[in-house]
């Protein structure tokens, strides 16, 4: 199946922490906005968005790769930069 991955930071968020996760839509046009919630004081800001096929298996090999760098192996955050 393919869909997006994508990066988004927060201004709120310190030390590099980015949301690296996956939709079946632009992430830019909706993704942004469901993440804007009670929970963060700021809206999400996309870094990066790529339309690839088998967007799940991406997900999952991108979040392995990025494991050590992951400081809550139950959420899709990841202290990386992002270029």
């Amino acid at each position: 199946m393919n869909g997006f991955i994508y990066i988004m930071s927060n201004p709120a968020f310190k030390d590099g922490l980015v949301k690296i996760g996956i939709s079946k839509t632009d992430p830019s046009q909706k993704r942004v906005h469901e993440l804007y919630s009670t929970e963060v004081p700021q809206p999400y800001k996309v870094q990066y968005t790529a339309f690839v096929q088998n967007y799940l298996s991406v997900e999952k090999k991108v979040h392995r790769i990025l494991s050590k760098e992951r400081p809550n192996k139950n959420r899709e955050f990841f202290r990386v930069s992002v270029p």
